[in-house]
């Protein structure tokens, strides 16, 4: 085996094959994620996956693609002992980068087994050699940073006081908090939203119809009174009749056309969290906040009221019981067997 280190290949002058039966140049294999990319001349479903997944599965292709060409190492098909250089290097900090977290390294592993998949290559990630390293610079390390989860106490007090001196900015906030704990939508879900998609009743409810772009398909979700007033207060003060709810505010101050970035969701939630963290004398989740907050707060919320799971998974549109239960975890705990069962001998 070689060394992980070793200079694994010299590449050929761009363009040119890589190996009489390659299916791709080089160049080629560097845009096999993008949207003209030359898996397209043969396989029109290559680039099937939903918007979010193509968009980091790109992202993740260049930079193991870069760390490659830095190094004079063939990206694909790709050695064992490249793709275990790959996982060392971003797993160690240096000067200038930090190091990767578990999750996106062990995204960066899935973008270079499926680029094998697709290219009908055999998939370096499976053997022995990469699955070592995997554990070795992964080992004892956290997988994850849950993020903080945004109840509706804290909704509800964010709904009611919060004042930040801009009110177009804070009435699309408060309508956007509402919405997102209200339909426990993932912030690709959200910012889709139009007006179309949503209907009230004479009772002061109403219904989202929220697209699931990971599973093709729409699911109405409950809108509250409470959540509706917002809504609403957002709607007129913006004069949005048709079209998306949650518009970009442009720097001078008029709200635009065009629907906010997906992003914008998380920092949105963060926005809240500083001002309320400021203005509160309550408890206010400030940390770790981003676009699952009201996801996994209305999860929690859900599981204390004595919800069942696959109500639970109804509202959140989750198909597998593994996510809500993870997000749920802290509170499973307190009501675990074990719980039960010490509270009974006091």
């Amino acid at each position: 085996m070689q060394s992980a280190h070793t200079q694994i290949v010299n590449p050929p002058a761009a363009g040119l094959w890589l190996e009489r039966d390659a299916a791709f140049t080089l160049v080629e294999t560097a845009r096999l994620f993008e949207v003209d990319s030359p898996l397209l001349r043969n396989n029109p479903y290559a680039l099937s996956a939903p918007p979010n997944t193509q968009r980091a599965r790109r992202s993740d292709w260049k930079v193991f693609t870069a760390f490659c060409a830095e190094r004079s190492y063939l990206p694909l098909p790709a050695s064992p002992a490249v793709v275990a250089a790959f996982i060392e290097t971003m797993s160690t900090a240096t000067s200038e980068t930090a190091a990767r977290s578990v999750a996106t390294i062990e995204r960066y592993v899935s973008t270079i087994a499926h680029a094998h998949t697709l290219a009908n290559l055999p998939d370096p990630t499976r053997t022995a050699y990469v699955k070592g390293a995997y554990k070795q610079f992964t080992r004892g390390r956290p997988a994850s940073q849950p993020k903080q989860a945004l109840r509706w106490e804290h909704v509800r007090l964010a709904l009611e006081t919060l004042n930040t001196g801009s009110l177009t900015r804070d009435l699309r906030a408060k309508a956007m908090l509402a919405v997102a704990y209200s339909t426990m939508a993932r912030r690709a879900e959200l910012v889709a939203l139009t007006v179309e998609r949503c209907h009230f009743d004479n009772e002061g409810e109403g219904t989202a119809l929220i697209y699931m772009s990971k599973v093709d398909r729409e699911e109405p979700r409950f809108l509250s009174q409470e959540v509706v007033v917002h809504l609403k207060a957002w709607l007129q003060h913006a004069g949005i009749i048709s079209g998306p709810i949650f518009r970009r505010i442009e720097n001078t101050g008029a709200i635009g056309t065009r629907t906010i970035h997906p992003q914008e969701v998380a920092r949105t939630l963060q926005r809240i969290g500083r001002a309320m963290s400021i203005a509160s004398e309550e408890a206010w989740p400030s940390l770790r906040l981003g676009a699952h907050s009201t996801r996994i707060g209305a999860a929690h919320d859900m599981v204390a009221a004595g919800i069942d799971l696959t109500s639970i998974m109804h509202a959140g549109g989750w198909n597998d019981p593994k996510m809500p239960r993870y997000y749920t975890r802290e509170l499973a705990a307190k009501d675990s067997g074990m719980a039960r069962l010490m509270r009974g001998r006091r």
